[in-house]
């Protein structure tokens, strides 16, 4: 079953949640991945979720949306892609291959024909793209692209706060207890908000952290659908925001979605006239003490190795970019057309690689040329 409006959905949304849930995929809740669709999509993108069923219901969810592109060539993304990472297909536990099936016969009889399907951030150990070469309907088995890998760092909450925070360096220990001294001195109380003015704050200070840095990819749209979904999940437990707050007002905040024992960091900011308290830092301590309280075993700091992650991090587990490209005639030209993203992805490892100091500018740079490439 292949869904292109929102309100097909609406009686499996429960059973796609559980599957989040199950999984531990907290950007892969239906909240999520629709309050995206809603208000941050761009471009010609036509929903396209592929649902498979059986006599209980729901087996598997398959979040795709059709880009159309040049020449017409269709482009299958899955719903909040470049938005967060860790997403893509679910389906029940034992059902993969089958579910796997469903999917690509249902991807590759699709009209206008899909030239690809791209799974943008998956886990580097999702074997969905594998699965669903594999299960492609065609005399010639598909190619599978690898685009991009990035580190991931994540934190083990399995013990207990206090046993992950024994772990951390007794440089890092002291560090945060005297910033943390230095805050409360200061008037600055840390709680976690889920209300429409703690996203409207956690929007503002995000642009003013990364203002010196070159700006912000996070758009007034990106800032829409965090504020909906923030509204869908409003109560359950789902959707926080940890915020640190002077007399004054916010001053730092961090936004984290759970999923049953899966906690995921989507981004914050801080304002820089505090930045000598280490407020990010201490945001995203507020943030693992509430998690490790409320059962997380593991909290995922997304895409990106920087050395605030690394400083809480247990483990990388990176994400990866990958493209599935179906034989056929139209496969020349869709690699066409994928090539100038291809070279956007490669510069952008190389600028990665440079101090922090010359990346801004060149940020900068591949902002303002982006909307000009095809």
């Amino acid at each position: 079953m292949v869904c292109e409006d929102p309100t097909e959905l609406t009686p499996h949304l429960a059973a796609w949640d559980a599957l989040a849930v199950r999984h531990g995929r907290p950007f892969c809740a239906p909240d999520w991945m629709l309050a995206w669709w809603h208000e941050a999509r761009s471009g010609d993108a036509r929903l396209r979720v592929v649902l498979a069923l059986d006599a209980e219901g729901l087996v598997g969810v398959g979040p795709f949306f059709a880009q159309v592109g040049w020449l017409g060539l269709v482009e299958m993304r899955l719903l909040a892609a470049g938005f967060c990472h860790r997403i893509g297909p679910l389906a029940r536990p034992g059902h993969e291959p089958a579910v796997a099936r469903a999917f690509a016969a249902a991807l590759a009889s699709m009209t206008p024909r899909v030239a690809s399907v791209v799974f943008e951030g998956i886990d580097a150990d999702d074997r969905w793209p594998e699965l669903l070469a594999g299960a492609w309907p065609s005399r010639r088995r598909p190619r599978l692209r690898d685009d991009a890998r990035m580190d991931a760092p994540t934190v083990d909450l399995s013990g207990s706060y206090e046993t992950w925070l024994q772990a951390r360096s007794r440089r890092f220990r002291k560090e945060a207890r005297r910033v943390g001294r230095g805050l409360q001195e200061a008037g600055v109380r840390g709680r976690l908000r889920e209300e429409p003015e703690a996203v409207e704050a956690l929007m503002r200070l995000h642009h003013a952290r990364w203002a010196e840095r070159g700006g912000s990819n996070v758009d007034e749209p990106s800032g829409r659908a965090i504020a909906r979904a923030a509204q869908a999940l409003h109560g359950r437990e789902r959707l926080s925001v940890a915020m640190l707050e002077s007399p004054e007002g916010p001053i730092a905040a961090e936004l984290v979605l759970r999923a049953g024992d899966v906690a995921a960091f989507w981004g914050g900011g801080f304002d820089p006239d505090w930045a000598r308290l280490a407020p990010g830092t201490q945001t995203m301590l507020l943030a693992l003490q509430a998690l490790a309280a409320a059962g997380t075993r593991t909290a995922d700091l997304g895409g990106g190795a920087h050395e605030y992650k690394l400083r809480l991090a247990d483990a990388n587990r990176s994400v990866v970019w990958r493209t599935l490209f179906p034989r056929g005639g139209r496969y020349p030209l869709i690699r066409l057309r994928l090539a100038p993203k291809h070279a956007r992805i490669a510069l952008r490892k190389l600028v990665n690689r440079l101090p922090e100091s010359q990346r801004a500018p060149l940020k900068r740079a591949l902002r303002a040329i982006r909307g000009r490439l095809p």
